[in-house]
């Protein structure tokens, strides 16, 4: 068997289904990983009939690529395949294929139509949208859709099926789905407000990372996992906040918070100031990331909380890092660089 490997391609070009090397003939079995990636030049690709897989990233950010046809051989299509093919406005799955993996079709943003084979025993499509056979798992919403509506069947979804839809402008999570994945909604920068339904269990990390319009969480007040309060996403007993909406321009927090989480405040590029409650202990990783306009932060507890490395990473302009006047020496003579050489000064 033969493998497309990784190359500098553009203009059209069609792929043979057999190759010969040292006088023997190899049929061409794969698109290998990242083979045309980041070929901006490439304007088609013909694919043998012979091919059975496409490979991992095998034409992600291939941004001038409008159409490609995949053959009926083609089995397997591998995480991120057409990551970024900005120009790709429509795809067919054939009957055939059997696997599709994470964020194939991620940040296709003129996407508008996915179809799928009738004849396909695993995947179904329904007015352009991407599902599991059985309509219980949501694969993918082109990323031209305004509007979506999870139909009754939909029990979870995966972590690239909105992930960079810059149009959608509300989601209205259904009781079924129990999960937010990972990077679900990052760069949906149209949504404004988010419902979270009584049944969630469990949200992934970055789930709303980059969502500049929302301005409001709103959680369902059965929920037994997540709370809001003022808009801000917290845990259940509100010692953890979890996301503070991005379009937030100040914040009022609740006293009962220990923890802010990993990235919690990452985007959030209109807050000047932070104050952080006295009960607080720990500050996560990249917590204040992009936080372009923020000028000072407030750190009241009366003990040295911990601050997980870079917690103001891309930032261009000092932060003011206001603690008790004694605990200022001891934030200097941390074991970390990036807390010993913050900006601190004296709460007065």
């Amino acid at each position: 068997m033969a493998i497309v490997i990784e190359g500098k391609y553009e203009g059209h070009i069609t792929i043979p289904k057999m190759i010969e090397y040292q006088n023997k003939e190899f049929t061409v079995d794969k698109i290998g990983y990242a083979a045309f990636n980041k070929s901006p030049k490439l304007l088609s690709v013909k694919l043998p009939g012979s091919l059975r897989t496409i490979g991992q990233r095998a034409f992600g950010d291939c941004t001038a690529l409008k159409e490609i046809n995949i053959p009926a051989s083609v089995i397997t299509i591998e995480d991120a395949a057409f990551f970024r093919c900005i120009n790709l406005k429509s795809i067919h799955i054939g009957q055939n294929i059997i696997y599709i993996g994470e964020s194939v079709f991620s940040r296709c943003e003129k996407l508008s139509a996915i179809e799928v084979d009738k004849k396909n025993l695993y995947f179904t499509s329904a007015e352009g949208v991407l599902y599991d056979k059985e309509m219980k798992v949501l694969i993918k919403v082109p990323d031209t859709k305004s509007l979506y509506v999870f139909p009754p069947t939909v029990v979870s979804f995966l972590s690239g099926s909105f992930e960079g839809n810059s149009n959608i402008r509300a989601i209205d999570l259904p009781d079924a789905v129990k999960s937010i994945p990972r990077n679900a909604f990052e760069d949906c920068s149209s949504l404004k407000v988010f419902r979270i339904p009584a049944n969630v269990t469990s949200i992934g990390s970055s789930a709303f990372s980059r969502c500049h319009a929302i301005a409001s969480f709103d959680v369902d007040e059965h929920n037994k996992n997540f709370s809001s309060a003022d808009g801000i996403l917290y845990n259940l007993d509100k010692t953890i906040l979890l996301k503070c909406p991005e379009a937030k321009t100040k914040v009022q927090l609740v006293e009962s918070i220990k923890e802010i989480d990993a990235y919690a405040f990452s985007w959030c590029r209109k807050l000047t100031e932070v104050s952080l409650p006295e009960k607080v202990e720990k500050i996560g990783m990249s917590a204040f990331v992009q936080c372009d306009a923020l000028k000072t932060l407030k750190i009241l507890s009366k003990k040295q909380i911990s601050i997980q490395g870079e917690i103001f990473a891309g930032r261009t302009k000092e932060v003011t890092v206001i603690v008790h006047e004694a605990l200022i020496p001891v934030y200097k003579s941390s074991n970390s660089l990036a807390v010993k050489e913050l900006n601190y000064q004296a709460l007065k």
